[in-house]
């Protein structure tokens, strides 16, 4: 007898619980900020300080480009379905007090909440006077499948990475 009681009871309690996390994951959905859509690929964006360009995203493994100096961050190859991808970023200084470069204010993100930091940078954190500008490169380590990614900027809307960042230019 008790045991017909609880198939009964689970048999109201799983749909019910079903359908309350559907339901919350609807209602996260439709209560999201919605997201501002990046600048394209190639177009200047406004960061805080002046305006941002790409002018290149590209697989590392597409060049063997290596920094400068070696790095412990580079020296291992990146996780499983991972692949590094160097930003080639220029800023510049449109505001009377300037423009900071911090690159720890820059991330990948995708749709969704998910971001990647830099691994590695060049140059350091830096300032640029009304008029100069500061070319940058930012090595993230990026899925191998991810798409629609945007270089979050400080202050401003973030500039697509468009799709030649996957290996191979998928």
């Amino acid at each position: 007898m008790a045991s017909a009681a609880l198939i009964k009871r689970t048999k109201i309690l799983v749909p019910a619980i079903l359908l309350a996390l559907v339901g919350t994951l609807v209602a996260s959905v439709l209560t999201a900020a919605p997201r501002t859509p990046p600048a394209m690929l190639g177009a200047s964006a406004s960061l805080t300080g002046g305006l941002a360009r790409i002018h290149g995203v590209i697989p590392i493994e597409a060049d063997g480009w290596m920094p400068p100096t070696p790095s412990a961050a580079l020296a291992n190859p990146p996780g499983d379905e991972l692949h590094r991808v160097r930003i080639l970023l220029e800023l510049t200084a449109m505001e009377v007090d300037g423009l900071s470069f911090d690159p720890a204010e820059y991330a990948v993100s995708a749709l969704g909440t998910r971001t990647w930091k830099a691994v590695w940078f060049s140059p350091a954190p830096a300032t640029a006077r009304q008029g100069e500008s500061i070319n940058a490169t930012l090595v993230f380590e990026l899925p191998d499948r991810a798409i629609d990614l945007t270089l979050e900027l400080p202050g401003g809307p973030g500039l697509s990475l468009g799709k030649g960042h996957h290996r191979g230019g998928e």
